[in-house]
């Protein structure tokens, strides 16, 4: 024992002569880090906190300063942590922190670098394993001095403006154990070696929309844990090779293009945790292998091309908490072993085709924050055991086949919930007086009840964020108390009487929307400056007067539409120098006047979409105004657009909604709806009008444009050859006009031209042979006595197609659009998100729920 004694005494002595003799800082060290300290200020965005290296300095042994690693033996630097440090400045590749050649680690993420380049002096650094650069403010491409780094084990650079392609060299770097390059503005194709690394674990390469791929065939050694490509340009089929991934646990491939069937091999990587394959083109069925995969506990494979997809695969999955598989057709009924999942937060099931009963089991689901079961077929009464649901945030219930009587006092008991959304069911909705009792309803941030038989305006109302009521209510006084309103949508009921004056008064509205109603009057002139409004509709009402000249306050307006009204003004000039504005109609008024020509080429830039069709505007046609919009001049795609039009806007707040916009355009003078308007639409339909004179040659600058009408006009003269350059348009109408002259054979280069009408006019001589022109029916053409050949039965000889002129070559380049605001739906009203404010909309559609889409955004993805 003695001896024993002794023997953990020389130990302990040992370990303290060791301590007190550990290496301080090297003095070349210690100067390289003041230098490096110099280099910077603190971030303004730190809001006067310090920077990190502030205090260095204070001491002589660097190894003692905030974020410094030295090695116990030699006292050398070979850690640096300045992660989130405040530090503002450049670094070049001179910088003394390239002096520190023993560094291991190198954390500088969450700083602001001023956007300078990533400096090459870091290869200099020989014996680095681990660097992150992310969300730094760097910016250019990743320097191949990198390629140097022959130890490295973890690559950091998400959040960093790269745009550029990923370096074939990553694919060398043998050592390496993770890769993070998530939104980086990557482009062009990944190396596909890379996911044959020998130690690569993490591949975290999401958000690069302009990142294309595919997976290769996957070796059986692999060591890949988590493999992320979300929201980017990863397409083709899953290999059944994926099985050989042994080790894999999480695997996010969402809102990319991958297709083909998910094969049946990926229920073999029995430690999968994370699964999302939503929003791609998979079809085929749910492999019912998955039910093997029983360390699942988030699954989202919402919105792809499935067939017969069922739950039956979903009963062993335990430990599942989210679960996601909206939008696949999923059938049949909500099996009793769902019951069994106890530890489920998130359950979407939304537009689907579910039937059957909600089966009160669903009320053992104590863990449920989200359930969405909205756009099924199901039927039967709303189960009282939903009010056991104590942790329910989220419960959507619409566009079902739901009957019964609902009393609002059945959720007081949820005292977490804050969006509950009943709207297009058969129920009856009862506040059976709430408001008059010693209780009062969850704070609600959505209330959906249209269509929902209410015989009276709740009582609660003022007390409510976001409210959808039952139809045929009058406007209400109350909108004006409620300051914080970012979204107003009144759309598609009975409401009556005349506009609040307070309309323009809402410093935070982004939505406003009261199209299809009975409303009447002047819209008040009282929008104010520093408007935040971004969609304007007052389309189908029968107001009247001018346009309020303070609309021009609202500097970020996108969308305009007051069709269908009495509006009676001239044309409102100023409108033009709305910056952002991207659509306007003005359809069916009592417009009129000349538009003059436009003092400068600035008005309308962004302009995308014009109707000012069935007015009486006359006068020369305006097209120098629309021709100052970029979006007419230049488009870029190498296919028709015109069967495929549609565009959804996103909104995002708490959570996110996509739209579907609509309009009407006219073709061969029937008003044809368009459910959808893809994002890169344009046209111009000027028809029905009294505009004169000639089409000018100013058409030739309108290279981006798809469709144009012209028809019913007092236009004369000649059809302008010029209009060849118009190499994308879809649909030309210039029907019901004195034109003259012969159609320009140069219009047979128009490749995509799909509809075409000139009948009515005084046009002579052959119709162009070749191309689109062989499409084109009979009824295009008459009222034109001169004209002849085919399809006409007067024909003018033979006559030879004439060879393509179009050169690819005009189109100047390509113009890409974001919309980033909200436009609501014309068919129906539409539900908005937001954060803190007040929102009132009323709405009853059946068909709602085929044009809307709701996406909750919540939590979908890990911190990068």
């Amino acid at each position: 024992m003695k001896m024993n004694s002794s023997f953990l005494s020389l130990l302990f002595l040992l370990f303290f002569i060791h301590s007190s003799s550990a290496a301080k800082c090297q003095t070349s060290d210690r100067s390289a880090l003041l230098q490096f300290k110099n280099t910077f200020v603190s971030d303004p965005s730190c809001s006067g906190l310090p920077s990190v290296v502030a205090s260095w300095g204070e001491t002589d042994d660097c190894c003692s300063w905030d974020g410094v690693e030295c090695s116990n033996l030699t006292g050398n630097v070979i850690g640096l942590n300045l992660a989130g440090g405040c530090l503002y400045g450049s670094v070049d590749s001179n910088n003394s922190l390239f002096r520190l050649v023993h560094l291991q680690t190198l954390i500088l993420a969450d700083n602001n670098f001023n956007l300078s380049q990533i400096p090459s002096g870091i290869g200099q650094l020989s014996d680095l394993r681990q660097l992150d650069l992310g969300n730094s403010r760097f910016f250019g491409p990743i320097p191949s001095a990198i390629s140097r780094l022959s130890k490295l084990e973890n690559l950091r650079l998400s959040r960093v403006n790269i745009s550029s392609a990923v370096p074939d060299f990553l694919a060398n770097m043998s050592s390496l154990m993770s890769l993070s390059l998530g939104e980086c503005e990557l482009n062009g194709n990944f190396p596909q070696k890379i996911f044959h690394l020998p130690n690569l674990q993490l591949l975290v390469i999401p958000y690069n929309p302009n990142l294309s791929g595919t997976f290769p065939e996957f070796n059986y050694n692999s060591s890949l844990q988590r493999i992320w490509v979300e929201k980017s340009s990863f397409h083709g089929e899953i290999p059944s090779s994926i099985e050989n991934l042994k080790s894999l646990t999480s695997l996010k491939l969402g809102n990319c293009s991958f297709s083909g069937i998910v094969p049946d091999s990926l229920g073999n990587i029995t430690g999968l945790q994370e699964l999302e394959l939503h929003l791609n083109n998979f079809s085929g069925q749910i492999p019912s292998s998955l039910e093997r995969l029983t360390e699942l506990n988030r699954v989202f494979l919402s919105y792809n091309e499935f067939s017969n997809a069922t739950l039956s695969w979903v009963g062993n999955q335990k430990k599942l908490v989210f679960l996601a598989l909206s939008g696949i057709k999923l059938g049949g009924t909500l099996m009793p072993s769902l019951g069994n999942l106890t530890n489920m937060e998130q359950l979407l099931l939304g537009e689907n085709e579910l039937t059957g009963e909600i089966p009160s089991w669903i009320g053992n689901m104590a863990m449920l924050t989200d359930l969405h079961l909205y756009g099924n077929k199901l039927t039967g009464s709303i189960p009282k055991s939903l009010s056991q649901l104590t942790n329910l945030k989220h419960l959507y219930l619409q566009y079902n086949y739901l009957n019964g009587t609902v009393e609002l006092s059945m959720f007081l008991k949820l005292e977490n919930l804050t969006e509950l959304h009943l709207t297009a069911n058969d129920i009856a909705v009862i506040d059976d007086q709430v408001g008059s009792r010693n209780v009062t309803l969850p704070k609600f941030n959505l209330l959906g009840l249209g269509s929902c038989n209410l015989t009276h305006i709740p009582t609660f109302l003022e007390n409510q964020n976001e409210l959808e009521l039952g139809e045929s209510l009058p406007i209400l006084p109350a909108i004006c108390k409620l300051s914080s309103l970012v979204a107003l949508d009144l759309s598609s009921n009975l409401m009556s009487g005349v506009l609040p004056q307070c309309i323009g008064n809402f410093s935070s509205l982004d939505i406003m929307n009261f199209r299809q109603n009975l409303l009447h009057g002047t819209v008040p002139d009282s929008f104010r400056k520093g408007s935040k409004l971004r969609f304007l509709d007052f389309s189908q009402n029968q107001l009247e007067g001018q346009v309020p000249r303070s609309l021009a306050n609202c500097k970020i307006l996108e969308i305009i539409d007051l069709s269908d009204n009495q509006f009676t003004d001239g044309f409102p000039y100023w409108i033009g120098a709305l910056p952002m504005l991207r659509l306007l109609i003005l359809r069916s008024n009592h417009f009129h006047g000349k538009i003059e020509e436009p003092e400068t080429n600035t008005e309308f830039p962004m302009l995308r979409i014009v109707d000012f069709s069935y007015n009486n505007f006359s006068g020369n046609l305006p097209l120098r105004y629309i021709t100052n919009s970029k979006g007419m001049k230049i488009f870029n795609t190498t296919a028709s657009t015109y069967r495929n039009t549609f565009v959804t806007f996103s909104f995002d707040y708490v959570w996110a909604l996509e739209f579907f916009y609509s309009t009407t355009i006219t073709i061969k003078g029937n008003q044809r709806d368009y459910s959808r308007i893809q994002e890169v639409f344009t046209s111009i339909d000027l028809s029905s009008n009294k505009f004169e004179g000639e089409i000018s040659n100013v058409v030739e600058n309108l290279k981006g444009l798809q469709s144009l009408n012209l028809s019913h006009n007092i236009l004369t003269g000649p059809i302008p050859p010029s209009m060849k350059s118009m190499a994308r348009l879809e649909s030309l109408d210039l029907s019901h006009n004195q034109l003259s002259g012969q159609i320009p054979q140069q219009l047979s280069w128009l490749n995509f031209l799909a509809i075409f009408n000139v009948s009515y006019n005084n046009l002579s001589g052959p119709i162009p042979l070749g191309n689109q022109f062989n499409n084109v029916d009979n009824s295009s053409f008459i009222g034109n006595v001169g004209l002849c050949g085919d399809p006409l039965s007067k024909k003018c000889g033979d006559l030879k197609p004439p060879s393509s002129g179009f050169d690819e070559g005009e189109d100047e380049g390509s113009f890409h659009i974001g919309w980033k605001t909200v436009l609501i739906g014309y068919g129906c009203g539409v539900l908005v998100g937001m954060i803190g404010g007040n929102f009132i909309l009323t709405r009853k559609q059946d068909w709602f729920a085929k044009t809307f889409k709701i996406q909750m955004l919540k939590n979908w993805e890990d911190s990068r």
